[in-house]
């Protein structure tokens, strides 16, 4: 804003302010009592301000005077009345004049309804800043399309940056800022409110390029004059530009940066021993180690985090804040039902606390509870779409909400004695959500192999239904093959989550696809029954045990029994090892058939898995896991071989909860003592739609 700056704006004192309307001193003056009292400089100012509102002829001298008190008044909290004082000298105001004037009085009437709707959780809180944007779409109407007028629109376009942000309309807040030339002059409030709607929009980089030009120009001398001294409003403090930095960091994958932005925060707080228990400093410490236990969860120290959370809430109890964040943690690693009775004890303290109802929501869905989230869905509607935590539990449940495509794909060859190539399709199309808990779904499973028996291809359909409510899941499906060996059959499954740690599941089919292909060349089918119990301790350890049947039509019984424990070694920022042993055994009544078939047989192997977290961007991400695997087998009859097998798996998560997961395996196994090599492709999508 150059043109304003190149004006001297500094505010008279108050004893020295003029006043425009002053009788009693037009009186003092005309009688001389005024220069008898005064004398000086200071004796001649009123009588010349008289002769400006009196005078056709004022001195330049007493209209500098004027403008700087009236400048000086608007940049100090009293820009409406400084516009209302402008207007009423048109002899020494210009219209480019009342253009700025009007600007700080747009600009005062955002930062009194940023603090209305940060203060407010009615449905009416952004009622000041629709006015303030109002007034801000008139002025821009009203301003002649002029060179002079740039500074102007370059501010006004600040002051809709805010207040968009400010109200939730981060799409229109980036559009606002993105129409101010790069190198204008712009608040440190425009630049934190755009930082604030790019991180929004899931873009952190350019989230982190404008809150470090804030942090930058919060350190300089301010230049912009409604900067400085009083203003109407709370100020963008630089504690909260370098809050938004690390978040811009952290949506980035860059734990390292975002660390260092700690670091300086820790060193801009006062000495701890100076603070009093109602300076903002205290509560600036407890955004310090509530953002530094963040760091800890967020780069998968989780434990550590948690009881960094739990130090706080025993310093600082009932805070809400520090209560959603632990909360949130132990949702993260798949405690749901704990996390939902945190919420729940904490809106008993704080019912208004919005991070806290949205943390309820996400768990809500989690645990399955969908009628809890939908009715935190219908409390919230659009009154808070400034808030990040609402943000996240949204964009969950309209992915509940919405239908959704789930499709597997592999391609395994050179393993003969199971098939020499394979193709395997396997896809769900769920219907929206009914009911809240209910679904119909269409299942389409294709299936191609070519072996030293022949080719077969085999395809079956189904529909069905599928139930959630909380523990329970449900599923039912009738289903029909199709060619020379067709036959309608059957499938269901259901599971139930005692608490956060045990679960069990069984499912039936009664026409079942993952028999070996020789066996379908054979014209034989099977029927399969399933059970699982699995414990799950926290993101870190876990242990499954499951058993299986299946009875194929030549009579043949086959069973299983696998047991699986998984444990994380070590983590770090980006990356993780999770380190897993896998033992079981299978056994069949009847051996010498055309596939293969084995009385008895055991394998146990270890597998190391390491998964490296490659790219990030706010939800979207892209991570590489590599797994080898090795182990012994034991065939009754053929002896004990080695096993061994590598995997090559990228893994992204897009917008919308949508994930595409592809990669590679090559495995080496002994079939009856011969040993094979095979190599499989395979893909996995998830689409909401």
């Amino acid at each position: 804003m150059a043109n304003i700056n190149n004006r001297r704006l500094t505010a008279v004192p108050r004893n020295r302010r003029i006043l425009l309307q002053t009788p009693l001193m037009l009186l003092l003056v005309a009688s001389g009592a005024c220069v008898a009292a005064e004398g000086g400089a200071e004796s001649s100012q009123p009588r010349n301000v008289a002769e400006a509102q009196g005078a056709p002829r004022a001195q330049p001298a007493d209209a500098a005077a004027v403008r700087d008190e009236v400048f000086g008044l608007a940049t100090s909290g009293g820009a409406v009345k400084a516009l209302d004082e402008a207007k009423s000298r048109p002899d020494i105001f210009s219209a480019f004049d009342l253009a700025q004037l009007e600007e700080l009085s747009i600009r005062q009437q955002v930062r009194g309804g940023r603090d209305k709707a940060r203060s407010m959780t009615s449905t009416d809180r952004f009622d000041g800043l629709d006015t303030a944007l109002r007034a801000a779409d008139e002025l821009n109407a009203k301003m002649p399309i002029t060179p002079e007028y740039s500074p102007v629109r370059t501010a006004l376009a600040g002051d809709r940056t805010v207040a968009y942000a400010a109200r939730g309309d981060m799409k229109k807040a980036v559009a606002s800022f993105e129409t101010i030339p790069p190198d204008a002059e712009i608040s440190i409030d425009a630049l934190a409110g755009a930082g604030d709607a790019y991180l929004y929009l899931g873009e952190p980089g350019k989230a982190e390029a404008v809150y470090r030009r804030a942090l930058t120009q919060a350190s300089a001398s301010p230049t912009d004059h409604a900067t400085r001294g009083y203003q109407y409003g709370a100020r963008t403090r630089p504690i909260e530009l370098r809050e938004g930095l690390f978040w811009s960091y952290i949506d980035q994958g860059r734990a390292r940066d975002a660390s260092k932005v700690l670091d300086e925060m820790g060193k801009s707080l006062p000495p701890a021993a100076q603070v009093r228990p109602h300076d903002l400093a205290t509560d600036d410490y407890l955004r310090y180690y509530r953002l530094r236990a963040q760091l800890l969860i967020n780069t998968g120290r989780t434990e550590e985090g948690i009881a960094e959370l739990e130090k706080i809430e025993k310093e600082v109890p009932f805070n809400s804040e520090i209560s959603a964040a632990h909360a949130d943690a132990i949702s993260s690693q798949s405690h749901p039902r704990q996390a939902i009775a945190m919420y729940h004890a904490t809106l008993t303290d704080h019912p208004d606390s919005v991070e806290n109802l949205a943390g309820l929501g996400r768990a809500s869905l989690a645990a399955d509870d969908y009628e809890a989230a939908r009715k935190i869905d219908q409390t919230f509607g659009n009154t808070f779409p400034d808030n990040g935590a609402v943000r996240q539990f949204k964009r969950d449940y309209n992915a509940y909400r919405s239908p959704e495509l789930t499709t597997d794909l592999s391609y395994e060859h050179g393993n003969s004695t199971l098939a020499d190539n394979s193709f395997t399709s396997n896809t769900y199309l769920y219907s929206q959500p009914f009911g809240d808990n209910w679904r119909v779904f269409a299942h389409t499973f294709f299936g191609y192999a070519q072996t030293d028996l022949g080719r077969i291809s085999r395809t079956r359909t189904g529909v069905g239904g599928d139930y959630r409510h909380g523990p329970l899941s449900l599923q039912a499906e009738a289903t029909r093959s199709f060619g020379t060996d067709g036959r309608t059959g059957g499938r269901g499954s259901v599971s139930y989550n005692f608490d956060d740690y045990w679960s069990v599941a069984a499912g039936l089919d009664s026409n079942d696809n993952s028999l070996p292909w020789k066996a379908y060349v054979a014209h034989i089918w099977g029927k399969s029954a399933n059970v699982e119990v699995a414990y799950r301790q926290n993101d870190r350890r876990e242990v499954r045990l499951s058993y299986g049947v299946s009875r194929y039509s030549d009579s043949n019984f086959h069973q299983e029994i696998a047991a699986t424990g998984t444990q994380r070694v070590y983590t770090s920022a980006n990356q993780l090892v999770n380190v897993s042993l896998n033992a079981g055994t299978d056994s069949n009544t009847r051996q010498n058939t055309p596939y293969f078939s084995p009385s008895r047989d055991y394998a146990v192997a270890a597998t190391v898995m390491h998964q490296w977290l490659a790219w990030k961007k706010s939800d979207m991400s892209m991570r590489q896991r590599i797994s080898a695997s090795g182990g012994a087998y034991n065939q009754r009859g053929f002896g004990t071989s080695a096993l061994w097998s590598a995997r090559l798996e990228h893994a992204w998560t897009f917008k919308h909860d949508i994930t595409l997961t592809y990669g590679v395996e090559v495995s080496s196994h002994a079939y009856d003592g011969q040993r094979e090599r095979s190599e499989t492709g395979f893909l996995a999508l998830n689409l909401p739609f």
